[in-house]
Protein backbone atom coordinates (compact mmCIF):
# COMPACT_ATOMS: atom_id res chain seq x y z
CA UNK A 1 0.00 0.00 0.00
CA UNK A 2 1.36 3.25 -1.38
CA UNK A 3 2.42 5.78 2.08
CA UNK A 4 0.08 9.15 1.84
CA UNK A 5 1.67 12.24 0.62
CA UNK A 6 3.01 14.16 2.90
CA UNK A 7 3.92 17.74 2.33
CA UNK A 8 7.69 18.81 3.86
CA UNK A 9 8.47 22.67 4.57
CA UNK A 10 12.23 23.06 4.40
CA UNK A 11 12.40 25.85 7.44
CA UNK A 12 16.03 26.69 6.62
CA UNK A 13 15.10 28.43 3.50
CA UNK A 14 12.54 30.72 4.87
CA UNK A 15 13.75 33.67 7.20
CA UNK A 16 13.38 34.06 10.71
CA UNK A 17 9.91 35.59 11.58
CA UNK A 18 11.38 37.68 14.58
CA UNK A 19 13.52 38.88 12.36
CA UNK A 20 10.87 39.72 9.77
CA UNK A 21 8.98 41.97 12.57
CA UNK A 22 12.01 43.83 13.74
CA UNK A 23 12.59 44.51 10.15
CA UNK A 24 8.68 45.85 9.60
CA UNK A 25 8.97 47.27 12.42
CA UNK A 26 12.58 49.48 11.93
CA UNK A 27 11.15 50.20 8.17
CA UNK A 28 7.80 51.71 9.79
CA UNK A 29 9.82 53.64 12.66
CA UNK A 30 13.10 54.78 10.64
CA UNK A 31 14.86 53.85 13.77
CA UNK A 32 16.18 51.28 15.69
CA UNK A 33 15.94 53.10 18.22
CA UNK A 34 12.16 53.58 18.26
CA UNK A 35 11.40 50.17 16.97
CA UNK A 36 13.25 48.44 20.35
CA UNK A 37 10.88 50.83 22.66
CA UNK A 38 7.90 49.76 20.46
CA UNK A 39 9.00 45.74 20.48
CA UNK A 40 10.44 45.49 24.54
CA UNK A 41 13.72 45.41 22.66
CA UNK A 42 16.89 46.28 23.30
CA UNK A 43 19.28 48.47 20.76
CA UNK A 44 21.47 45.98 20.28
CA UNK A 45 18.58 43.25 19.87
CA UNK A 46 16.68 45.00 17.26
CA UNK A 47 20.40 45.17 15.73
CA UNK A 48 21.36 41.60 15.54
CA UNK A 49 18.26 41.09 14.36
CA UNK A 50 18.31 42.88 11.37
CA UNK A 51 21.96 42.24 10.47
CA UNK A 52 20.58 38.17 10.56
CA UNK A 53 17.75 39.19 7.92
CA UNK A 54 20.83 41.22 5.80
CA UNK A 55 22.83 37.86 6.21
CA UNK A 56 20.12 35.76 5.46
CA UNK A 57 19.30 38.11 2.15
CA UNK A 58 22.45 38.85 0.80
CA UNK A 59 21.33 42.59 0.60
CA UNK A 60 21.39 46.08 2.98
CA UNK A 61 18.23 46.60 4.09
CA UNK A 62 18.72 50.01 5.80
CA UNK A 63 21.40 52.92 5.26
CA UNK A 64 22.49 54.51 8.50
CA UNK A 65 22.02 57.94 8.55
CA UNK A 66 22.62 60.69 11.63
CA UNK A 67 19.02 61.09 12.28
CA UNK A 68 17.87 57.50 12.11
CA UNK A 69 17.63 54.75 9.41
CA UNK A 70 16.16 54.88 5.75
CA UNK A 71 15.12 51.72 3.59
CA UNK A 72 17.90 51.27 0.58
CA UNK A 73 15.77 50.19 -2.61
CA UNK A 74 15.70 46.52 -1.94
CA UNK A 75 14.78 47.19 1.52
CA UNK A 76 11.48 49.46 0.03
CA UNK A 77 10.84 46.27 -2.36
CA UNK A 78 11.12 44.00 0.69
CA UNK A 79 9.11 45.60 3.02
CA UNK A 80 6.13 45.80 0.68
CA UNK A 81 6.60 42.09 0.52
CA UNK A 82 7.26 41.61 4.11
CA UNK A 83 3.93 43.66 4.97
CA UNK A 84 1.62 41.25 3.12
CA UNK A 85 3.07 38.37 4.62
CA UNK A 86 2.78 39.84 8.03
CA UNK A 87 -0.49 40.88 6.87
CA UNK A 88 -1.73 37.03 5.83
CA UNK A 89 -0.67 35.72 9.02
CA UNK A 90 -2.49 37.93 11.29
CA UNK A 91 -5.61 36.87 9.64
CA UNK A 92 -4.60 33.50 11.04
CA UNK A 93 -4.95 34.85 14.56
CA UNK A 94 -8.07 33.02 16.58
CA UNK A 95 -10.17 35.92 16.86
CA UNK A 96 -10.23 36.24 13.19
CA UNK A 97 -11.16 32.57 12.57
CA UNK A 98 -14.85 33.19 13.61
CA UNK A 99 -15.03 36.55 10.86
CA UNK A 100 -13.24 34.97 7.62
CA UNK A 101 -16.46 35.08 5.94
CA UNK A 102 -17.00 39.14 7.01
CA UNK A 103 -15.42 42.09 4.93
CA UNK A 104 -13.77 43.58 7.60
CA UNK A 105 -12.17 47.11 6.73
CA UNK A 106 -10.34 49.68 9.39
CA UNK A 107 -10.35 53.70 8.31
CA UNK A 108 -8.92 56.24 10.48
CA UNK A 109 -10.16 59.70 9.81
CA UNK A 110 -9.44 63.31 11.61
CA UNK A 111 -12.45 64.02 14.37
CA UNK A 112 -13.94 66.62 11.88
CA UNK A 113 -13.30 64.91 8.84
CA UNK A 114 -15.30 61.94 10.95
CA UNK A 115 -18.42 64.51 11.95
CA UNK A 116 -18.52 66.40 8.79
CA UNK A 117 -17.63 64.11 5.79
CA UNK A 118 -17.98 60.24 6.86
CA UNK A 119 -21.06 59.93 9.35
CA UNK A 120 -23.19 61.52 6.26
CA UNK A 121 -21.86 58.65 4.00
CA UNK A 122 -22.17 55.85 6.85
CA UNK A 123 -25.68 54.99 5.49
CA UNK A 124 -24.94 55.05 1.45
CA UNK A 125 -21.59 52.81 2.37
CA UNK A 126 -23.73 50.26 4.35
CA UNK A 127 -26.00 50.20 1.80
CA UNK A 128 -23.35 49.63 -0.88
CA UNK A 129 -21.38 47.26 1.59
CA UNK A 130 -24.60 44.92 3.86
CA UNK A 131 -21.92 42.79 4.85
CA UNK A 132 -19.11 45.49 5.77
CA UNK A 133 -17.18 44.94 9.50
CA UNK A 134 -16.16 48.36 9.67
CA UNK A 135 -14.05 50.13 12.00
CA UNK A 136 -13.18 53.85 12.26
CA UNK A 137 -10.52 54.76 14.11
CA UNK A 138 -10.40 59.18 15.01
CA UNK A 139 -7.44 60.15 15.78
CA UNK A 140 -6.34 63.70 15.04
CA UNK A 141 -2.50 62.76 15.13
CA UNK A 142 -2.31 60.71 12.06
CA UNK A 143 1.66 60.98 12.16
CA UNK A 144 1.74 59.04 15.21
CA UNK A 145 -0.19 55.93 13.69
CA UNK A 146 1.29 52.75 12.29
CA UNK A 147 0.81 51.38 8.83
CA UNK A 148 -0.41 48.49 10.37
CA UNK A 149 -3.57 49.64 12.48
CA UNK A 150 -5.44 51.24 9.54
CA UNK A 151 -6.44 49.78 5.70
CA UNK A 152 -7.49 53.66 4.27
CA UNK A 153 -7.06 57.12 5.72
CA UNK A 154 -8.42 60.21 5.39
CA UNK A 155 -6.72 63.05 6.71
CA UNK A 156 -5.28 66.45 5.23
CA UNK A 157 -1.65 66.56 4.79
CA UNK A 158 0.33 70.09 3.78
CA UNK A 159 2.20 67.73 1.65
CA UNK A 160 1.53 64.85 -0.63
CA UNK A 161 2.18 61.75 1.82
CA UNK A 162 5.45 59.57 -0.11
CA UNK A 163 4.43 56.33 1.76
CA UNK A 164 0.86 55.58 0.62
CA UNK A 165 -0.94 54.85 -2.46
CA UNK A 166 -2.96 58.45 -2.68
CA UNK A 167 -6.06 59.90 -4.13
CA UNK A 168 -6.78 63.67 -3.90
CA UNK A 169 -10.35 64.09 -2.24
CA UNK A 170 -10.16 68.13 -2.04
CA UNK A 171 -7.85 70.83 -1.91
CA UNK A 172 -7.22 72.92 1.18
CA UNK A 173 -9.34 75.98 0.48
CA UNK A 174 -10.51 78.13 2.71
CA UNK A 175 -13.05 80.94 3.77
CA UNK A 176 -15.05 82.57 6.64
CA UNK A 177 -18.72 81.14 7.11
CA UNK A 178 -21.81 82.00 8.99
CA UNK A 179 -25.71 81.13 9.49
CA UNK A 180 -27.77 82.40 6.29
CA UNK A 181 -29.04 86.30 7.47
CA UNK A 182 -26.07 86.83 9.92
CA UNK A 183 -24.00 89.93 9.55
CA UNK A 184 -21.28 89.70 6.70
CA UNK A 185 -17.53 89.75 8.23
CA UNK A 186 -16.88 92.97 6.41
CA UNK A 187 -18.63 95.89 8.40
CA UNK A 188 -19.27 94.05 11.58
CA UNK A 189 -18.12 96.27 14.67
CA UNK A 190 -18.19 93.47 17.03
CA UNK A 191 -17.79 89.84 14.88
CA UNK A 192 -17.93 86.89 17.46
CA UNK A 193 -14.55 84.35 15.56
CA UNK A 194 -15.43 80.89 16.33
CA UNK A 195 -11.78 79.18 16.36
CA UNK A 196 -10.42 75.41 17.04
CA UNK A 197 -7.76 75.33 20.66
CA UNK A 198 -5.02 73.90 18.45
CA UNK A 199 -2.66 71.12 20.39
CA UNK A 200 -0.45 71.02 16.70
CA UNK A 201 -0.01 73.41 13.49
CA UNK A 202 -0.53 71.55 10.41
CA UNK A 203 -2.92 73.65 9.16
CA UNK A 204 -4.16 77.28 8.14
CA UNK A 205 -6.12 78.92 10.26
CA UNK A 206 -7.65 82.49 11.00
CA UNK A 207 -4.66 84.03 11.40
CA UNK A 208 -3.18 82.84 7.38
CA UNK A 209 -6.52 84.18 6.05
CA UNK A 210 -6.48 87.80 7.18
CA UNK A 211 -2.97 87.41 6.53
CA UNK A 212 -3.57 86.76 2.88
CA UNK A 213 -6.05 89.14 2.77
CA UNK A 214 -4.59 91.72 4.24
CA UNK A 215 -7.36 92.34 7.27
CA UNK A 216 -7.41 93.26 10.72
CA UNK A 217 -10.15 92.30 12.96
CA UNK A 218 -11.85 95.04 14.94
CA UNK A 219 -10.41 95.95 18.03
CA UNK A 220 -14.30 94.53 19.72
CA UNK A 221 -14.17 91.03 18.17
CA UNK A 222 -15.19 88.08 20.33
CA UNK A 223 -12.87 84.76 19.81
CA UNK A 224 -14.49 81.58 21.14
CA UNK A 225 -12.09 78.89 21.05
CA UNK A 226 -14.04 75.39 20.83
CA UNK A 227 -12.77 71.85 21.38
CA UNK A 228 -12.96 70.84 17.79
CA UNK A 229 -13.62 71.66 14.35
CA UNK A 230 -17.04 69.98 14.23
CA UNK A 231 -17.97 71.82 17.19
CA UNK A 232 -17.03 75.66 15.95
CA UNK A 233 -19.17 74.74 12.60
CA UNK A 234 -21.82 73.65 14.55
CA UNK A 235 -22.01 76.91 16.77
CA UNK A 236 -22.06 78.78 12.80
CA UNK A 237 -24.49 76.84 11.84
CA UNK A 238 -26.31 78.20 15.28
CA UNK A 239 -25.62 82.02 14.51
CA UNK A 240 -23.59 81.90 17.32
CA UNK A 241 -20.68 83.36 15.20
CA UNK A 242 -18.34 83.35 12.19
CA UNK A 243 -16.02 79.66 11.44
CA UNK A 244 -13.56 79.14 9.33
CA UNK A 245 -14.66 76.92 6.20
CA UNK A 246 -12.77 74.61 4.68
CA UNK A 247 -14.96 74.09 1.60
CA UNK A 248 -14.16 70.31 1.04
CA UNK A 249 -15.26 69.10 4.79
CA UNK A 250 -18.34 71.75 4.97
CA UNK A 251 -19.35 70.98 0.89
CA UNK A 252 -22.76 70.08 1.75
CA UNK A 253 -23.46 72.89 4.20
CA UNK A 254 -22.51 75.06 1.68
CA UNK A 255 -24.62 72.84 -1.03
CA UNK A 256 -27.99 72.99 1.36
CA UNK A 257 -27.49 76.84 2.44
CA UNK A 258 -26.96 75.71 6.21
CA UNK A 259 -24.22 77.36 5.93
CA UNK A 260 -23.12 80.83 3.41
CA UNK A 261 -20.16 82.39 3.09
CA UNK A 262 -19.10 85.45 5.38
CA UNK A 263 -16.65 87.06 3.32
CA UNK A 264 -16.20 85.87 -0.67
CA UNK A 265 -12.48 85.94 -0.52
CA UNK A 266 -10.98 82.47 -1.11
CA UNK A 267 -7.81 81.58 0.52
CA UNK A 268 -6.67 78.42 -1.75
CA UNK A 269 -3.58 76.99 0.78
CA UNK A 270 -0.78 73.90 -0.96
CA UNK A 271 -2.41 71.26 1.38
CA UNK A 272 -5.08 68.68 0.53
CA UNK A 273 -7.40 66.04 1.73
CA UNK A 274 -6.20 62.65 0.71
CA UNK A 275 -7.41 59.13 1.17
CA UNK A 276 -4.24 57.06 1.65
CA UNK A 277 -3.57 53.24 1.38
CA UNK A 278 -0.12 52.33 2.89
CA UNK A 279 2.26 51.61 0.64
CA UNK A 280 3.85 48.44 2.76
CA UNK A 281 0.48 46.82 3.31
CA UNK A 282 -1.09 44.51 0.90
CA UNK A 283 -4.33 46.10 0.05
CA UNK A 284 -7.37 43.29 0.45
CA UNK A 285 -9.99 43.47 -2.15
CA UNK A 286 -12.63 44.48 0.22
CA UNK A 287 -10.56 47.46 1.50
CA UNK A 288 -9.61 48.41 -2.39
CA UNK A 289 -13.57 48.18 -3.12
CA UNK A 290 -14.56 50.60 -0.28
CA UNK A 291 -11.82 53.03 -0.91
CA UNK A 292 -12.95 53.30 -4.37
CA UNK A 293 -16.35 53.33 -3.22
CA UNK A 294 -15.32 56.50 -0.95
CA UNK A 295 -13.43 58.27 -3.83
CA UNK A 296 -16.65 58.08 -5.82
CA UNK A 297 -19.17 59.70 -3.44
CA UNK A 298 -16.24 62.29 -3.12
CA UNK A 299 -17.16 63.14 -7.12
CA UNK A 300 -19.67 65.58 -6.65
CA UNK A 301 -18.44 69.01 -7.75
CA UNK A 302 -17.12 71.42 -5.48
CA UNK A 303 -18.35 74.58 -4.67
CA UNK A 304 -16.86 76.95 -7.38
CA UNK A 305 -15.10 80.19 -6.02
CA UNK A 306 -18.24 81.66 -8.57
CA UNK A 307 -20.58 79.85 -7.22
CA UNK A 308 -19.64 81.19 -3.64
CA UNK A 309 -18.94 84.66 -4.56
CA UNK A 310 -22.89 84.22 -5.64
CA UNK A 311 -24.07 82.58 -2.35
CA UNK A 312 -21.80 85.66 -0.76
CA UNK A 313 -24.08 88.32 -2.74
CA UNK A 314 -27.61 86.60 -2.29
CA UNK A 315 -26.77 86.75 1.58
CA UNK A 316 -29.31 89.25 3.44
Amino acid sequence: MAKPYTAHMDTSRLPPLRALVAFQTVARCGSFTRAADRLAMTQSGISRQIAQLESFLGAALFERQPSGVALTRIGEDYAKEVGRALDALQSLEAGNIGRRGRDQVTIACSRGVADLWMIPRLADLRAAFPALDLKLIVNDFFQQMRHDEYDLAIYYRPTRPGDHIVDVLGPEEMLPVMAPGAMPLAGHPAPTILAVEETHKEWTDWGNWLSAMGLELPEETMRWKLGDYHLSIEAARRGLGIAMGWTWIIAEDLRSGRLVPADERLLKANGAYYLMRPASRHQRQIARQVGDWLFESNRRPALSGAALQGASRSTP
